[in-house]
């Protein structure tokens, strides 16, 4: 009898065992598809990303602000760049800063005897002084990346190496969020380009300008635009690879968060995490603490050649507001229709890169933030003396590590830096119109003056 019934119950379960086994091959079947297309997508991405990375990299070896020798590496089916130092980009950068003062001695003449409407000896001052501080600007900068070329190729190598970390040790790369940040990455190059076009053909267009008013005016801003576009692309990166850590920290217990929605409002949830967890939470540790120190370095690098770049933008968007103001107020709009639209195209190619790298360094901080609430919230719910002693170490480390994106320590890089800097802008351009309006006054009222004097004699 008892045979009959485990016979019975044998076949009982022999087609739900079957039934279970068919769902568990289905559903390992769809994790492969899954899988394989998701390699697929970050394959095809990783490509495009390396091709646009060599482009970019070619474009500002050109322009001076790439002072180092790349190489090619496949390393297991996967291309990469390893960088180098190079003594023949230093001596490409030092005759680029010495063709820049050499040019002062033809741009200067031009500037002086460069005529426009409503133009006063002010403006005269403050085109020369414009024309020799880009000069100068272009040849800091191109010096300043040869006294820092060691530096600029530690943070590049070590950047490649933290992201073949976290793609060697997590599975972080969603292909939505790498390819969001892609497009990011192109349509601002492709902006800032469409802008320079734009500003080339108003120039014509408003003033017959050649090559040499385009030396003194478009050089500069487009040296110093590209200058803050690339601090931009690094930031980017960056921030790119702190959202990973931070996505990966919360990852590390979303599989022992039980459900907290029959659990009253003043329980709290409690984490089990196993050893293999604690190693892995010890590995972000670290990859969060080189990606800090890369954020230090590049804050540091970048901190004088910034400065310089952002006192020549201050003084030549001071200079432009000026004229478009002049335009608006003392000049005819129908006879001057594209002096200002090319004066407010100077100004918008001036503001733009400003714009973008505040709000990418605002990005970052918002990030590393973000770092310390993970931490600290599974501090508070997490069960275990190890786990509770490398999590305190953790926020210590977080504590104490005080990231700042400065300009030499004269002003901080976020928002804030946008938000000063308008106000500043404006209120000189203000003081300047009081002051032109000041000189028209006394002008007429000596003319007044002197006819009446004419006409009593």
């Amino acid at each position: 009898m008892s045979s009959i019934k485990n016979s019975t119950f044998m076949n009982v379960n022999k087609p739900n065992s079957n039934y279970i086994g068919n769902i568990n091959e289905e559903n390992s079947i769809a994790e492969k598809d899954s899988e394989q297309k998701v390699n697929k997508i970050n394959s095809e991405l990783h490509h495009d990303l390396f091709w646009t990375f060599r482009i970019l990299i070619m474009f500002f070896k050109l322009i001076g602000l790439a002072t180092f020798a790349h190489r090619i590496v496949i390393y297991k089916k996967r291309t990469s760049c390893t960088f180098q130092y190079c003594k023949l980009r230093i001596a490409y950068n030092v005759v680029l800063g010495s063709l820049m003062i050499a040019s002062t001695y033809v741009s200067v003449p031009h500037r002086l005897s460069f005529s426009y409407q409503d133009h006063i000896n002010l403006t005269v001052y403050i085109d020369v002084l414009q024309t020799v501080l880009g000069a100068l600007v272009i040849c800091i900068i191109s010096i300043s990346y040869c006294i820092g070329q060691k530096s600029l190729v530690r943070i590049a190598n070590r950047l490649i190496t933290i992201e073949h970390e976290i793609d060697r040790l997590y599975n972080l790369y969603h292909p939505l969020q790498r390819q969001r940040i892609f497009c990011i990455m192109i349509t601002v190059c492709i902006m800032k380009i469409c802008l320079l076009i734009l500003l080339l053909l108003m120039e014509f267009l408003a003033y017959r300008s050649g090559p040499a008013s385009w030396l003194t005016d478009v050089l500069p801003a487009f040296h110093v635009g590209w200058l803050l576009i690339q601090y931009f692309l690094l930031v980017t990166v960056i921030q790119t690879d702190f959202a990973d850590v931070n996505r990966a920290i919360q990852n590390l217990t979303r599989f022992h968060t039980p459900d907290l929605r029959l659990q009253p409002l003043y329980q709290t949830r409690r984490i089990v995490v196993n050893n293999s967890t604690v190693h892995q939470l010890l590995q972000l540790r670290d990859v969060h603490c080189h990606l800090c120190e890369i954020s230090e370095d590049v804050s540091s690098f970048y901190s004088l050649p910034i400065l310089f770049g952002v006192v020549f933008n201050f003084l030549t968007l001071i200079c432009n507001g000026y004229y478009f103001l002049l335009y608006l107020l003392l000049s005819d709009i129908s006879n001057s229709y594209y002096g200002i639209i090319c004066v407010m195209v100077r100004i918008i190619i001036l503001i733009y890169p400003i714009f973008v790298l505040s709000n990418g360094i605002t990005r970052i901080l918002i990030e590393m933030t973000k770092t310390g609430n993970i931490v600290h919230d599974l501090l508070n719910c997490a069960i275990g003396k190890e786990t509770k002693t490398e999590l305190k170490k953790f926020s210590l480390q977080l504590l104490h590590r005080k990231i700042q994106f400065t300009a030499n320590g004269y002003f901080t890089l976020d928002n804030t830096f946008l938000h000063s800097l308008t106000g500043t802008v404006i209120t000189y351009l203000v003081i300047l119109v009081q002051f032109r309006t000041g000189s028209s006054s006394s002008s007429i009222n000596a003319n007044c003056t002197e006819s009446n004097v004419t006409v009593q004699g």
